[in-house]
C-alpha cells in the first residue's frame, strides 16, 4: 500500500501549480426573476424543481431568464459546463451581460479548477479533524506552497488548511485561520475516511463515482453545499454529514452527489 507520505507530495504538485492566480448595465435587473421552480428547490422538492426549470425553458425556449434558470442550476448539480453554456445563450438571447458575468463568474472558476486536478494516480493525505464545525477536514500543505511571507515559510514547514464547503480557491492558506475552498479538490472526487482520518484524492474522476453506498443529491452554489436527506428537507452538508456520522463518505460534486458509508 502507498504510504500516505509519498503520495502527498503529487498532491502538493499540484497545489504548487494552482495556487498561482486564476483568472448593472442601463439600471437593468440584477439578479434573475424568481419563479415556481426556485420556490421548489428552496422547500426541497429538488426533482420537481428540476422538472419545472426544463419545462419553462421548453415553453419559453427563447427567454433569456428561463434559459439562465436552467444553466444555473444544471451548474448546481455538477454539469457545469452545460450550464455555463446555457447562461452564455441566455445573454445572446437578451439577458443583461452585468447579470450574465455575475452568474458566470463562479463556475468559470470551478471548470479551471476542475481542468487542472491531474493525478497519475490516487493520493492519500493524512488529515486531521478541522477547526470548526463548518469545515470539512485539515490537509496539511508545505508552506512554499501558499502565498506566505519568507519569515513565515521558514519558520513553519508545514500549515494545516481546513477544507471548507464553500469556494474561497486558495487566496486565505496564508491567513491566520488557513483555509482552502472545496473546489479546489472537486476534481478529484475526494473521500476521507473518519477512522484513520485519510483523504483520498482520485486520479480517475469516472472509477470513483462508482463507489458502493448510500447516495444523497447534493446542490452547490459558491456559498455552501446542500444535501437533501428526504423530499423536503435538506441540510448544510456539514450538519448532514454529524447527522449521518458516517464511517466513510465521498463527495462527488461533478455528478452531484454525497456517497456514504455507515
Amino acid at each position: 500500500m502507498t504510504s500516505p507520505r509519498r503520495t502527498t507530495i503529487t498532491f502538493v504538485a499540484f497545489l504548487l501549480v494552482a495556487a498561482s492566480p486564476i483568472g448593472s448595465a442601463h439600471a437593468q435587473r440584477t439578479q434573475l426573476p424568481r419563479t415556481r421552480a426556485d420556490l421548489l428547490l428552496e422547500s426541497g422538492l429538488w426533482p420537481q424543481a428540476e422538472e419545472a426549470y426544463y419545462a419553462q425553458s421548453r415553453v419559453r425556449p427563447r427567454d433569456p431568464a428561463a434559459r439562465a434558470e436552467l444553466g444555473r442550476y444544471l451548474a448546481m448539480k455538477g454539469a457545469v459546463l452545460p450550464g455555463t453554456v446555457l447562461i452564455e445563450e441566455a445573454q445572446q438571447f437578451g439577458l443583461d451581460s452585468a447579470l450574465a458575468r455575475r452568474l458566470l463568474r463562479p463556475w468559470r472558476s470551478v471548470l479551471e479548477w476542475r481542468a487542472m486536478a491531474t493525478l497519475r494516480a490516487d493520493s492519500v493525505v493524512q488529515a486531521r479533524a478541522p477547526l470548526d464545525s463548518l469545515s470539512l477536514f485539515r490537509i496539511p500543505l508545505p508552506a512554499s506552497a501558499m502565498k506566505s511571507t519568507r519569515r513565515n515559510a521558514s519558520a513553519r514547514s508545514t500549515v494545516w488548511v481546513d477544507v471548507v464547503p464553500r469556494q474561497v480557491g486558495v487566496d486565505s492558506v496564508a491567513g491566520e485561520t488557513p483555509r482552502m475552498g472545496v473546489e479546489v479538490l472537486e476534481g478529484f472526487v475526494p473521500s476521507y475516511d473518519a477512522a484513520s482520518r485519510r483523504v483520498t484524492l482520485h486520479a480517475d474522476a469516472r472509477l470513483a463515482a462508482r463507489v458502493e453506498g448510500e447516495r444523497y443529491r447534493v446542490l452547490r452554489d459558491s456559498r455552501e453545499v446542500r444535501v437533501l436527506m428526504t423530499s423536503g428537507r435538506t441540510l448544510s452538508l456539514p450538519a448532514a454529514l454529524a447527522e449521518l456520522a458516517p464511517g466513510w463518505w465521498q463527495l462527488d460534486l461533478l455528478h452531484g452527489w454525497l456517497v456514504v458509508r455507515r
